[in-house]
């Protein structure tokens, strides 16, 4: 018996058909992928803001003849603020499959340009180390096999195990992130000193005076892709998208001044693989009702009484993508839809139970994607910002166009409006606007305008005038005395995390030695943030532009870091300033055939002389901390090393690679070590792979050899914690070797959980792959 490994390597020069000018540096486009074979498809992960995207994702189908195998691989470019447009599709041909051995092809992409390539090969259910799972449903899964077993070492002196939960338990206490990859209008005011938002599958009330956090942490099991707050900010209500396991989407709907309670509320939506996520919602003038967008082909409209738990009407949207939602400020039943070339008006009939709609009628003013919809004074003038940043001023009981005005900007993402502090617009060019408006007939007069610097995703007033502004690179600011009456603002940072707008996935993760309080973080979106785990805000940030940085590493006496790139170029950089000491270019050497060369982990020696690469080539590079200099490379692995650890003395390092092989090595010698008796004696100054003795039992039934991305041991050698593709972070008791051996699980991450590390015996830091967030868990005793 075998199955189909569909492997999408990578495309270049991917340009939509009909773009004029084509040697623009500055078209890019967030291109993604649909792999069809037969009647089965796959989608490919989104790859942000690049013509030339590297997937190296692998897609599995039931093989149906070996002989001739079709893929139809359809790109699309990824939109926010309209429909997915379609980038080029290819067919490849594979003839005669063979077993265990790529095949690759390079194709041209028709109905737009750029070349493809793909690979294909037949796998058996047990190759690399797997077989097919027969427990129950899990029937498509696949479940490690331990040939590794033989590999391991088991130490002198080793610990006992505990068959029962670890006594410590974590505790959810910060959560560094802000989701504003792929949508709006998430960031809300609830008082002048807290505010709230959404980041991975987890609900966020900040007081932004203190810097403490509380959660509202489980309804969701995938991401939550939209927020909205009642109008008497006491409740808010969250939908999410349809989970890996087509859970969902949900609607929960919460009280702000409890989020650790239960929801009041969670409504399921639909079909999950039909319905896919919740886009936009908003509740009515009197906070009665709540309307739901849903993601389907029909961005269907729902309507709901959410106290009474009832759906009330349900109805087609639109053929074209709904934007965004505003509710009249004093007909509960009456609302707009704004979105692609459309805004639509509606009005709830509670007697038949049914809506009444009317089109928007654009008149002489351009059809064009209407971004964002603001009800003012009563009701009767709509104001829309447009993707081409003009403001769109409507009567509401005509329903049509009565008057346009030129921010001066471009396309307006965001607005915002009181009648005492005036309208204020965020742009996609980073400015935010402000205009004093009349609310009998909308016409505008411009004020002021400032600019943050960053692509504006949402704003709100506080009770106060000032104004909190979220952008795409998930920064948060507050504007302070930025009004109709006192348009002299003063921006102030609040809070800097990763950024979700083109970061594909984060994963770089160290502690400081030296300092119980800090750890480090890197991620493909170029940065490296120290941050103070106390005082949960970023010390110092360095953004090394044209690099995804995938691992990082403190020095033993915590005054460097060590830093890895995709591109396989090492950073070593002074951890007080984050100045950078020396680059070192990635080294191209004859006998390495991969064309892969990102560094996946990187790792200081306990005394400092020496650091450690390991690589997607297969290899791990030894360099000293005098010069830099690379003095060794230690060969035998058959895949890309994944963990590498180093013995207390220096002496002795272990690897483990994604084909599921732990190799040995002597750090002095630079050999591999096969007579594994000789490690017995050895311990290990951390322990991070996901393979060996004490990890050997924390694998669960029907998991994979990539289930699991990371483990951590902390200092006092009794707690394990893992991290895994299903969101989990695990807390075990040391070692970990027994079956079924009891754990702790923890969740919020909407994405694979990358890494994890201890900070002393205060904290586990945990991130988030593709949700771009970062966990600090508090160790409770």
């Amino acid at each position: 018996m075998s199955y189909l490994e569909v492997c999408l390597i990578q495309a270049r020069n991917l340009i939509p058909a009909g773009v004029e000018n084509k040697n623009d540096k500055d078209l890019t486009v967030d291109p993604y992928a649909i792999i069809n074979y037969g009647s089965a498809s796959e989608n490919s992960k989104i790859i942000y803001d690049t013509i030339s995207p590297v997937w190296r994702e692998s897609f599995y189908f039931d093989v149906k003849n070996p002989k001739e195998v079709k893929i139809d691989v359809i790109i699309h470019d990824k939109e926010i603020c309209a429909t997915d447009l379609p980038i080029g599709r290819a067919e490849f041909v594979f003839q005669n499959v063979k077993l265990n051995e790529y095949s690759k092809q390079w194709v041209e992409a028709v109905e737009g340009e750029g070349q493809i390539e793909l690979a294909v090969a037949l796998r058996s259910y047990d190759y690399p180390g797997v077989i097919r799972s027969k427990v129950g449903k899990k029937d498509k899964h696949f479940q490690v096999n331990r040939a590794w077993a033989g590999a391991i070492v088991k130490p002198d002196n080793a610990p006992s195990a505990i068959d029962k939960l670890p006594l410590q338990s974590l505790v959810l206490e910060h959560v560094y992130g802000y989701r504003t990859r792929d949508t709006r209008d998430n960031l809300f005011s609830l008082s002048s000193d807290t505010i709230v938002y959404h980041a991975a599958s987890v609900g966020i009330v900040h007081n932004i005076k203190n810097n403490v956090q509380r959660f509202f942490n489980g309804a969701h099991v995938d991401d939550i892709l939209c927020l909205t707050c009642h109008p008497n900010k006491k409740y808010i209500a969250t939908g999410d998208v349809v989970s890996i396991n087509s859970e969902g989407p949900n609607i929960a709907i919460w009280d702000a001044s409890a989020p650790e309670k239960p929801p009041l509320v969670v409504f399921k939506i639909g079909e999950g693989k039909i319905m896919r996520n919740v886009s936009c919602m908003g509740f009515s003038g009197d906070g009665k009702y709540l309307i739901a967008i849903t993601g389907d082909n029909y961005h269907s409209v729902r309507i709901y009484d959410w106290k009474a738990k009832a759906l009330l009407c349900i109805e087609k949207g639109h053929s074209d993508k709904i934007l965004d939602i505003d509710n009249h400020p004093t007909d509960p039943n009456c609302f707009v839809t704004v979105g692609v070339k459309h805004v639509k008006f509606w009005k709830f009939d509670s007697a038949s139970k049914h809506f009444i709609t009317k089109k928007g009628l654009f008149r002489k003013a351009k059809l064009q994607t209407i971004l964002c919809p603001i009800y003012i004074g009563n009701g009767d003038i709509l104001l829309t910002g447009t993707y081409n940043g003009e403001i769109y001023v409507w009567n509401t009981k005509t329903c049509e166009v009565i008057g346009t005005l030129f921010s001066g900007h471009s396309s307006i993402y965001g607005t915002a409006y009181r009648t005492e502090f005036g309208l204020v617009c965020g742009h996609r060019d980073g400015f935010v606007t402000l205009f004093d408006v009349n609310e009998s007939n909308g016409k505008m007069k411009k004020i002021s305008e400032i600019n943050i610097g960053l692509s504006v995703k949402s704003l709100d007033f506080t009770p106060d005038g000032n104004i909190i502004v979220g952008t795409s690179e998930s920064v948060i600011f507050m504007v302070k005395n930025f009004t109709k009456n006192n348009p002299q603002a003063n921006v102030e940072l609040l809070f800097e995390n990763h950024s979700s707008a083109k970061m594909e996935e984060l994963w770089g993760l160290d502690y400081n030695p030296n300092n119980e309080k800090e750890f480090v973080t890197c991620s493909d979106d170029g940065a490296v943030i120290i941050w103070d785990a106390v005082k949960y805000k970023h010390k110092n940030r360095l953004n090394i532009k044209g690099e995804k940085l995938r691992a990082v590493s403190f020095s033993p006496d915590g005054q460097k870091l060590f830093v890895g790139c995709m591109s396989g170029n090492i950073y070593v950089i002074n951890s007080s300033d984050l100045s950078v000491i020396k680059a070192i270019p990635y080294e191209k050497r004859s006998f390495i055939k991969s064309n892969e060369h990102g560094i996946t982990v990187i790792k200081c020696s306990p005394d400092g002389s020496k650091f450690v690469t390991g690589n997607h080539d297969c290899i791990i590079n030894v360099y000293n901390t005098n010069n830099y200099n690379r003095i060794g490379t230690l060969t035998g692995h058959s895949s890309t090393v994944v963990h590498l650890d180093w013995s207390d003395d220096s002496r002795y390092i272990q690897s483990d690679s994604s084909d599921c092989e732990i190799l040995y090595w002597n750090a002095v010698d630079l050999v591999q070590i096969t007579k594994l008796d000789e490690l017995k004696p050895v311990h290990w100054y951390t322990w991070s792979l996901i393979l060996g003795w004490p990890v050997q039992c924390i694998w669960e039934s029907g998991w994979g050899n990539s289930t699991i991305n990371a483990v951590a041991r902390d200092k006092r050698e009794k707690l394990i914690v893992t991290t895994d593709d299903i969101s989990q972070v695990r807390l075990f008791s040391y070692p970990v070797i027994l079956d079924k051996q009891p754990f702790r699980k923890y969740t919020g991450h909407s994405s694979h959980v990358t890494n994890a590390v201890f900070l002393g015996n205060k904290y586990v830091i945990s991130t988030g792959g593709m949700d771009g967030s970062i966990f600090q868990w508090r160790i409770k005793e």
